[in-house]
């Protein structure tokens, strides 16, 4: 008797694992060997020839059901028909199944799920359980196509560090989710050519598009209100008939913080720019030229608008031998804090520090930082009201209010050497 030869490497041996697939066809096979073994039998033996058609007919009946999915697994196997429900079905429930569990069409379901024409309440509670219990999802796509909106707005910002835009970004949802719509979040790190590419990507998807503080261009503000379908600006105002502003008076608070700095008897003020591109800068500068500024000699020193600009900065602002400094907004104002405790500096002892927004870390500064406050969540709701079609595109103006702490106090008798 020759040996068993060994199953080649790569090849299906014993040891082999066999697809479902396979042990079904292997066992098909034996079966029809079995069939053809009984039926030569049968030719010598007239009394199984009965039972022989009984096989014959089961196999037969088996084979024409091997169309119908069955489970395979560890333990008993269990067959599916047609009928029953398929488990694990979620993943690829098509908007049949919801109509057909439902017993309505599929023109129903899609009224039903994309909130188009009314149906009766009894149905559209039928279509949803349905949609529930198959695991339906409709497709975002398709839906957008359907209705025509997307039920999406897109927010570009600036800066995602900047707690000022995370508390309007906070505004912004709040209003979204009661009015059962979606945003889609940009950040730009303060680039003007990725803020305008950002843009004009998502006003292809998005019903309406919000630019805080936008930096790039007007021109470009300009395609970019031709590319969206709604247009509203947070800080910043361009003459274009489809869009809406709401922009923060930040003159008025630097007018409020410049009166307040005079009244400590303060002469001497660096005020500590922001970007170059920000609209919102050019309103604080405006401050300075008011008559609360008019006694007051003011050293305007570049800076930026994050912690480590307000840091960078300190240095410089210093050779002008200031009194007090304000700050872009608090986030830069926190910076230098930190960069005059390096350097051994009191506040308000040496020098005194304001800065602008009133940002939810600039009451637990030590000291407490003095600011001009403003609601920025407030500022995301105004902005989201503008998207509402009955509201008017004019601006919105929103002011503020003086916060004093501890950051501001009388100057020092002596001046710094």
């Amino acid at each position: 008797m020759l040996p068993r030869a060994r199953p080649e490497a790569g090849s299906t041996g014993d040891c082999a694992r066999r697809s479902p697939r396979a042990d079904r066809r292997n066992r098909a096979r034996g079966g029809g060997r079995v069939i053809l073994f009984l039926a030569t039998f049968a030719g010598r033996s007239g009394a199984v020839k009965g039972w022989v058609r009984q096989i014959r007919k089961r196999f037969t009946s088996l084979c024409r059901q091997r169309s119908v999915p069955w489970s395979w697994s560890n333990g008993p196997v269990r067959r599916y028909r047609s009928s029953e429900a398929v488990p694990d079905r979620a993943a690829r429930a098509t908007i049949h199944d919801v109509a057909r569990l439902a017993e309505v069409s599929t023109a129903t379901v899609s009224r039903v799920l994309s909130g188009g024409k009314p149906v009766s309440p009894e149905v559209a509670d039928r279509v949803r359980v349905a949609a529930q219990d198959v695991g339906y999802r409709p497709n975002p796509a398709a839906q957008t196509l359907l209705r025509g909106s997307s039920r999406t707005v897109g927010v570009v910002v600036p800066d995602l560090g900047n707690p000022y835009f995370a508390e309007i970004l906070k505004g912004v949802a709040a209003e979204a989710t009661a009015t059962d719509h979606h945003t889609l979040v940009a950040g730009t790190e303060e680039d003007p050519e990725q803020e305008y590419r950002s843009a004009i990507e998502l006003a292809r998807w998005v019903d309406g598009l919000l630019l805080c503080a936008p930096r790039m261009s007007t021109p470009r503000l300009r395609e970019v209100a031709e590319a969206a379908r709604r247009l509203v600006l947070i800080n910043r105002v361009l003459r274009h008939h489809a869009v809406g502003s709401v922009v923060v008076d930040y003159h008025l608070g630097v007018r409020a913080l410049c009166e307040h700095l005079a009244a400590l008897g303060h002469k001497r003020i660096a005020y500590l720019q922001g970007p170059t591109a920000a609209w919102s800068d050019q309103q604080r500068q405006r401050g300075f030229r008011s008559p609360e500024a008019s006694g007051l000699t003011i050293f305007r020193v570049p800076c930026g608008s994050t912690l480590v600009d307000g840091q960078d900065a300190v240095d410089e602002a210093l050779t002008y031998k200031p009194t007090a400094m304000i700050c872009f907004n608090d986030h830069v104002a926190v910076g230098v804090l930190s960069r005059l405790r390096e350097l051994g500096l009191s506040v308000p002892g040496d020098i005194s520090v304001a800065g602008i927004d009133n940002a939810p870390m600039s009451a637990h500064t030590d000291p407490g930082l003095t600011t001009y406050a403003v609601s920025t969540v407030e500022l995301g709701r105004q902005a989201w009201e503008r998207f509402t079609p009955r509201v008017s595109t004019a601006t919105t103006h929103v002011q503020g209010e003086l916060v004093i702490r501890a950051s501001t106090a009388r100057p020092p008798h002596r001046p710094r050497r």
